[in-house]
């Protein structure tokens, strides 16, 4: 590709039309070896599960686009020369997050919008009972089927949005169930009519209609042959996207450069798989990036938090901080059956189904011999952002003490402070948070999530409970000319803190890195709330 021409990429930032995108030649990652995958089987019903902003959507209108027969799209893709016939068929999309469902009174004019642009299509106006969804379901399908012979398709995008609006509503969310559920229950009845049915959606809503009647679903959520269908990998990546890369290399040096930084090639793909590679989806583990935020970056032409900025999940850890023991720093290295974490979603008590189906966490490791599956955080953007969004939430009160906090670990980090004045500035901190947020639960693990929070949020490169050969370490923090080995201690001494780094040899897990490592001790004053005692040894 000419140079002048890469630098005229047109990113389609937040499209998710097929055709848009094939018709002004912006970049695509070629994703049509799985639809054809798809398509070519003797199956008819799929289901995926994939997190927000991972592409689910502009998967679903290449489906569209391939069975509409628009075969001049898919020129130089894999497909155009896989299907041979490029046959046309009636397709019915729905894409149910096209509205809003926080109110009962907007549930009827959200769907009854949502099916009327596909009753248009075939001529059906004025619907004798426009709230049996069922029943237009049904004369839409054979509508589609009379009016042009074939068998239609139905594409079903977003499927969860009405539950998941609705999901602090017990009451309202049991309206909606019934109303999906009558939407989706003629796809078993007129399967004689139906050529391919597809559903997108993050969650799974067990008492759905749709996963206990359909025939035959093939859910391909954790299925390996499928785990790249959206999102782009790392081959992907530095083939299809190389231009991108240099392009994205080139801005990131003039943005930088009066601050003396330099960005070559490697140096740009090791910040984009710091920050937006790490989703995992099978036992494979091949490594998946995120799409939206690879995107935002060619475009904006600057690596940060972009994942973030369409939404926070306010609920999950309002579930983490009121009904669980699950503490931030459990959620690094947690440990779950599959049936777990890939619990339908109806009612959320236990927070961990859905921060794995909302892409907060992901799969990390399996054990085979115990088919257990280890979570994590899949990379910077999501620790990073979520850990800002629990420290907001914990913190509602003392929000501004993150700036004093950042500059603080900004100060360190480029040998303006020393660690001893670092250790100052957090006991300053501790001093002034509310009595509210601290008053019911007085221990060790408080405070020592709530630094950690603090310290993800302001982008410190931190791990809590790394695993050692005699246990776990509290803290370690990062900087580029030394390692601290945090010890938390409450109501009792630093010394001990630091005697429990040394006897259980909590440095040996750093043994190959060639910066220093320093033991620190915190102990935080039962009547004070901060700390009241610190001891720094070096013990490497």
């Amino acid at each position: 590709m000419a140079q002048e021409e890469t630098k005229r990429r047109n990113y389609a930032v937040g499209v998710q039309q097929f055709d848009w995108i094939r018709e002004r030649k912006a970049p695509y990652v070629d994703k049509t070896e799985y639809v054809w995958k798809m398509v070519s089987t003797n199956a008819v019903n799929f289901f995926l599960s994939r997190p927000r902003r991972f592409g689910k959507s502009l998967l679903v209108d290449t489906l569209r686009c391939y069975f509409e027969g628009r075969k001049e799209l898919f020129e130089g893709l894999y497909i155009y020369d896989k299907e041979k016939e490029w046959k046309k068929y009636p397709v019915i999309r729905l894409d149910l997050s096209n509205g809003k469902y926080y109110e009962k009174e907007r549930v009827h004019p959200t769907f009854n919008f949502i099916i009327g642009q596909q009753e248009e299509k075939y001529g059906i106006t004025n619907p004798e009972d426009p709230m049996n969804y069922d029943v237009r379901m049904t004369r839409l399908i054979q509508a589609a089927h009379n009016q042009t012979g074939e068998k239609v398709v139905i594409l079903i995008d977003e499927y969860d949005a009405p539950m998941l609006d609705s999901i602090n509503n017990p009451e309202l969310q049991d309206y909606i169930r019934n109303c999906v559920r009558n939407l989706f229950s003629p796809l078993k009845a007129q399967a004689q009519y139906l050529r391919f049915v597809f559903l997108t959606g993050i969650s799974k809503f067990s008492q759905l209609s749709v996963f206990s009647e359909l025939n035959n679903l093939q859910q391909i959520t954790f299925e390996p042959a499928y785990e790249a269908v959206c999102g782009i990998t790392e081959e992907e990546l530095l083939t299809q996207m190389k231009p991108d890369i240099e392009l994205l290399t080139e801005k990131m040096n003039k943005l930088y450069s009066r601050w003396g930084v330099h960005y070559d090639y490697d140096k740009t793909v090791a910040e984009l798989k710091h920050w937006y590679d790490g989703y995992h989806f099978c036992e494979n583990f091949t490594d998946i990036y995120c799409p939206w935020s690879l995107i935002n970056a060619f475009a904006m032409g600057v690596i940060r938090n972009f994942w973030f900025s369409t939404g926070t999940p306010t609920s999950l850890i309002d579930i983490l901080r009121t009904r669980t023991n699950i503490s931030l720093t459990d959620l690094e290295g947690f440990r779950a059956k599959l049936s777990r974490f890939d619990a339908p979603t109806e009612r959320i008590t236990d927070p961990i189904p859905a921060l794995f189906q909302s892409g907060y966490l992901t799969l990390k490791d399996y054990d085979m011999r115990k088919n257990e599956w280890t979570l994590g955080f899949p990379n910077e953007e999501v620790r990073e952002g979520f850990a800002h969004c629990l420290y907001q939430y914990y913190m509602e009160e003392y929000i501004g003490s993150g700036d004093t906090l950042g500059i603080a670990f900004n100060a360190l980090r480029f040998k303006e402070k020393t660690f001893e004045e670092f250790v100052e500035v957090i006991r300053r901190w501790y001093a002034g948070i509310p009595y509210s947020i601290t008053d019911k639960n007085q221990n060790e693990q408080l405070y020592q999530s709530l630094i950690y929070a603090a310290l993800m949020a302001v982008g410190a490169d931190v791990s809590a409970e790394d695993q050692t050969s005699d246990g776990r370490m509290d803290i370690a923090l990062k900087v580029p000319d030394a390692i601290y080995i945090i010890e938390l201690k409450y109501g009792k001494t630093a010394e001990e803190a630091t005697d429990q780094i040394i006897a259980k040899d909590y440095a040996v897990r750093f043994a190959t890195d060639q910066r220093p490592v320093w033991a620190v001790g915190l102990n935080i004053s039962q009547d004070r709330r901060t700390i009241d005692q610190y001891r720094i040894v070096r013990v490497k």
